[in-house]
């Protein structure tokens, strides 16, 4: 009997879950041993109404374990995401009183405590005209991510199931596999009542745009129904995508391609397909997406500007550079990408014929390929999600920083430590650590103790202090002294 059934867009294929043997390598097993705490980011652009509804069908089943990393961009006259909330929950939150005509303030009612979860809503805020797309506001959302075991992507404004934090926690659970991601474009508000919660969207088709990157069809080509366990994917949606927290570490949004949108999304399922993660289309509905214009009337025409264009061009440059298409950024090397180029598990071309596309010669995945039945593709479980395929760097981009989050589960800053005490080493353990730490160790006795701190390389901040007086009093006698006295004209 089958296990559910797909329609690739032309005809319904049969599920077939084969029996692995003993001896096959399959995904490692889900790990539950964290809070259960889920971390929701969603990116805004000018969409407060839609986004503070939102946040009210958020907090679910058990509200106080969902956390919102909320990116706001918006114009200060704007209704915000968090006030349009507390409005809906019965607080008004904010004052807003013109300065003059091109300038408001905002200021915070004293009852903003009282809003429900407000706790619990991370805000990034940033003035509407620097926005640069939705790609750069989802990688601005980690300077607010904490140490929340589960992280949901989503747009801002969106409509969930009841109880879709346990749902969703259910479907990732039943992958079987640690780096699992559940993910699919989500179904619009219409057909929330109208359509079968377990007839799921799924994206089948492949095919390369104009610009030479693949791309999956936006509203989903194909669908699902009747999945007995999520099935194993060869897409990604930005609009629903389902993990554990560490898929945020290992492969995080990149900065450096801003002013895109859509290109992105094989371009990241690039980057953490060859680092182990695998993406599942769900047993059922869980989010709803609103797929109608914003009523406010703004769109991404505000921040897709043609002065920009040059930025969109290095943002596709830079894709097309490490997934190896023609039209890259001539002479990039690879390794200063770091954590935002491509992991070591999986190459590139295994990547390439589990999509069913060819890299090289830009040909789409074919249409009579199957959509129903996917083989895991295996890796070294001793290769970490975070090594780069490419690690030679000679100018390394500036790597991806999380402000709030200190349990890390692959990626961690180098810290200095004290050098281990000299009754536990060994003779060569000490004359290598004395090579590091003791300048002409030739000329010099080994002191008792190595030391534990070096001098900083700065200036002490007193020396600053003396030396900005002194440079203060130097500007104002040079530009404040006023002359004793002054030559008059003469007279007639």
């Amino acid at each position: 009997m089958a296990d559910g059934k797909v329609f690739n867009g032309a005809e319904w294929e049969d599920v077939v879950v084969k029996a692995g043997s003993p001896h096959e390598e399959t995904p490692l097993h889900p790990i539950l041993d964290g809070d259960g705490n889920i971390f929701v980011s969603i990116p805004s652009f000018r969409d407060g109404e839609r986004c503070g509804t939102t946040l009210v069908e958020l907090f679910a089943k058990e509200p106080e374990k969902v956390f919102v990393g909320l990116v706001e961009q918006a114009y200060e006259e704007d209704t915000f995401c968090i006030e349009a909330y507390c409005k809906e929950m019965g607080v008004d939150i904010y004052k807003k009183v013109p300065i003059r005509a091109d300038t408001t303030k905002v200021i915070a009612k004293p009852e903003r405590g009282t809003c429900p979860h407000i706790d619990q809503i991370r805000k990034l805020s940033i003035h509407n005209v620097a926005a640069k797309g939705p790609v750069w506001a989802r990688s601005m959302t980690r300077k607010v991510l904490g140490n929340e075991e589960f992280c949901l992507q989503i747009d801002s404004h969106m409509k969930f199931v009841q109880d879709w934090d346990e749902k969703a926690k259910m479907e990732w659970a039943a992958t079987g596999n640690e780096f699992g991601i559940i993910s699919t474009t989500p179904k619009g508000f219409g057909d929330m009542d109208t359509t079968d919660v377990h007839e799921v969207p799924r994206q089948c088709l492949v095919h390369f745009l104009e610009v030479g990157i693949p791309h999956y069809t936006p509203r989903g080509d194909g669908k699902v129904k009747d999945l007995k366990t999520p099935l194993l994917s060869h897409a990604w949606s930005a609009g629903f995508s389902f993990s554990k927290c560490h898929l945020e570490e290992s492969a995080p949004y990149d900065p450096f391609t801003p002013y895109i949108m859509g290109v992105e999304q094989f371009a990241r399922y690039a980057r953490f397909w060859t680092r182990g993660y695998d993406v599942y289309t769900p047993t059922q509905n869980i989010v709803y997406h609103n797929y109608q214009e914003n009523p406010d009337g703004h769109n991404a025409m505000e921040w897709m500007k043609r002065r920009k264009e040059r930025f969109r061009k290095q943002a596709v440059e830079r894709i097309k550079s490490y997934l190896w298409l023609p039209g890259g950024t001539e002479g990039m090397n690879l390794s200063n990408l770091g954590i935002y180029g491509l992991g070591k598990r999986r190459t590139l071309k295994q990547l390439a014929d589990f999509v069913g596309i060819d890299l090289e010669t830009q040909e789409s995945r074919s249409d009579s390929m199957s959509c129903a039945n996917h083989e895991w593709v295996p890796y070294d479980l001793n290769i970490s999600p975070v090594d780069n395929m490419f690690d030679e760097p000679d100018d390394l981009d500036p790597q991806p920083e999380y402000p709030l989050r200190t349990k890390m589960a692959f990626y961690r800053e180098e810290e200095v430590k004290q050098p281990p005490s000299l009754e536990i080493l060994g003779e060569g353990d000490v004359a290598d650590i004395a090579k590091e730490l003791i300048p002409n160790k030739d000329e010099q006795a080994l002191p008792d103790s190595l030391p534990t701190t070096v001098e900083s390389m700065y200036p002490s901040g007193t020396l600053i202090f003396v030396l900005w007086v002194f440079g203060l009093l130097a500007w104002c006698g040079l530009f404040l002294s006023v002359p004793s006295s002054t030559s008059g004209k003469s007279k007639a």
